[in-house]
């Protein structure tokens, strides 16, 4: 019996051995790839750069979310201020809105007896952020708010708050510190290794919020009721704009006072996390060399500005005189063009471009690779510096090719908005990519510098 078994087992291993070594055969056959879609006899592979785009500059209706009141941890990492003139993209408004308050804590004591010496609103700068020329001069003043910004509401980049006439103070003809150094609040409060401004207020100012109830001084919405608020804004133009971190824990209103047992004492009032906030941006193109470009389909030249400014519309080509197809690989591409009398060493590139389509939704190659470990990176739409005929320039790429296939089955619109990131989401905030701006070589010059579009493409018979 146990020779028999022995035996019919070595015919089933046999047995087993031959299926395998036919099925091997059997996959190990040549084939084209896809071939189980599309027939290789019945397909042709193609390549073509010279498909014709429409394009032009038109102005952003993007508006930007910079006060997010259902999740107060997610504010912007940095506000911006000034009165930019750019050479060529004209002049771009920054100004803050900002809710202020007390610290949390016991406020059982009154400042009836106080002596306000002086008040000062601080504000920490992000160097690294600041945009221009960092020797121009600058002014600023601060004003109260007419009416309290509300607490459960989101803000966006184009609103704006009116303001009392006379303001609280100001900073006239400064030009900013960008170096590091001590700030002192007090002789125990102190930050050796911050840039910042300093901008007096009014002591009536100070004197008003001493007299405040004690209850007021730990409840927002009652404070905010009290004190309004405050608006920062430039009141002259300058070639640079500072970037402002509002929520760092030195950014505050310090009320010096005495009282007739103490001296050099200090409240101060932050715009804290839970108080509205907003960066209110505006752009004007009147008289600037941008302005008889917006608008102008294949321009010979074409303009993107950050922060809500300036896009580029797309009207994609009609592929259908292609035939029947399947996109293989579609790139969009656009060179940099450098200006002779544009400093663009003061005025950086945008870090990355990204598609819309014309409802505002980011194009399925875009909205696919946010949530991959590839992020913008698989999309493109980074400065990129290649040499072409000995020539060495800037462009940017940008992979389009699922977008495409939409357009060709009619599923999507043939236009698209190339415009800036406008901002980032990390764990705790929304950080804005940063001031830039490009400009665009368009129809005209080297051809090999011109828009294009790089259309790899399977033609089905």
């Amino acid at each position: 019996m146990e020779k028999y078994n022995t035996g019919k087992s070595n015919r089933i291993l046999f047995m087993m051995m031959v299926l395998l070594s036919i099925l091997v055969v059997q996959c190990t056959k040549p084939t084209t790839i896809g071939g189980d879609l599309v027939n290789e006899n019945e397909a042709d592979f193609w390549s073509t750069d010279t498909m014709p785009l429409t394009v032009k500059t038109v102005k952003s209706t993007d508006t930007l979310l910079t006060y997010f009141y259902a999740s107060v941890s997610k504010t912007l990492r940095r506000y911006y201020l000034g009165m930019l003139d750019d050479p060529v993209f004209g002049r771009n408004t920054a100004k803050i809105f900002s809710q202020y308050g007390p610290y949390a804590g016991s406020y059982t004591k009154k400042f009836n007896e106080a002596t306000v010496d002086s008040v000062v609103l601080t504000l920490v700068l992000d160097s690294a952020y600041f945009y221009g020329d960092a020797t121009a001069m600058q002014s600023l003043n601060v004003s109260r708010l007419m009416n309290p910004m509300a607490l459960d509401t989101n803000y966006y980049s184009n609103q704006d708050f009116p303001v009392e006439a006379t303001p609280l103070g100001e900073l006239i003809d400064f030009v900013p510190n960008l170096n590091k150094r001590v700030l002192y609040v007090s002789e125990t409060i102190k930050d050796s290794n911050l840039v910042y401004l300093r901008i007096p207020l009014d002591n009536s100012f100070g004197e008003e919020i001493l007299a405040y109830d004690s209850l007021v001084y730990v409840d927002a919405e009652a404070f905010a009721q009290k004190f309004k608020g405050i608006s920062i804004q430039a009141t002259s133009p300058s070639l640079g704009m500072m970037a402002v971190d509002l929520r760092h824990v030195m950014s505050e209103i310090d009320i010096y006072y005495q009282t007739p047992t103490e001296d050099s004492l200090v409240l101060p009032i932050h715009s804290l996390r839970g108080y509205a906030a907003t960066d209110y941006q505006t752009k004007d193109y009147a008289g600037s060399y941008v302005e008889s470009h917006i608008g102008v389909a294949n321009d010979s030249e074409f303009f993107i500005q950050s922060t809500g400014g300036l896009n580029v519309e797309i009207e994609l080509p009609d592929v259908s005189d292609l035939g029947n197809i399947i996109v293989n690989k579609a790139i969009l591409e656009f060179s940099v063009k450098d200006l002779n009398f544009d400093d663009t060493s003061m005025f950086r590139l945008n870090k990355q471009l990204v598609l819309k389509d014309t409802l505002g939704n980011y194009i399925n190659d875009v909205g696919t690779v946010l949530t991959s470990t590839g992020g913008y990176g698989v999309f493109g739409g980074k400065p990129k510096v290649v040499t072409r005929n000995g020539e060495t320039r800037t462009i940017f790429e940008m992979n389009i090719s699922s977008m495409l296939q939409d357009v060709i089955q009619g599923s999507l619109s043939n236009k698209v908005v190339l415009r800036p990131a406008s901002f980032l989401e990390t764990d705790d905030k929304y950080e804005l990519t940063g001031l830039g701006r490009t400009v665009l070589q368009g129809f005209s010059g080297a051809k090999e510098w011109q828009p294009k579009l790089r259309l790899n493409y399977t033609e089905v018979k």
